[in-house]
């Protein structure tokens, strides 16, 4: 009867506890996809602020039909990141994703957003996506086929 027991409390256990981690593990998350491995481009856009990047990523909407996603980090104003998809995912394995910091201006710079892209996975399509994506605020309006 106590083999029982034990046998039961182990079973009940282990599920549990598969449980926990499955709760915990949502996927790839942001935070997963800033290592250097997963790493496609950088570029430091001039002459460029929060407010201006939002006010094209609207106008490409309007022309184009969609734009990437502006998301701020919280309790942060100089911190921003972009997405790729419409609504914010569960798991971003399949979204491409740019990390924006915005400098203000000084006597030996203007202002400007530095830009650097992530993705979980690299291939020819996560290019011409990160080329879109940069292309809505370089180039608001210009409707690059999908």
């Amino acid at each position: 009867m106590a083999l029982k027991k034990i046998m039961a409390v182990l079973a009940v256990a282990s599920v549990l506890a598969g449980c926990a981690t499955g709760a915990a593990h949502k996927g790839v998350q942001p935070e997963d996809l800033r290592k250097s491995r997963y790493f496609v481009a950088e570029q430091l856009i001039a002459d460029l602020n929060f407010p201006l990047l939002q006010r094209r990523l609207f106008e490409h909407r309007a022309a184009c039909g969609s734009a990437p996603r502006f998301i701020m980090h919280e309790g942060q104003t100089s911190y921003a990141s972009l997405i790729d998809t419409a609504e914010i995912p569960e798991s971003y394995e399949n979204v491409v994703m740019a990390d924006l910091i915005q400098y203000p201006d000084s006597w030996r710079s203007p202002e400007r957003v530095a830009v650097r892209v992530y993705s979980y996975y690299l291939n020819d399509d996560v290019r011409r996506r990160a080329e879109r994506m940069l292309g809505a605020i370089r180039r608001p309006g210009v409707c690059e086929p999908g």
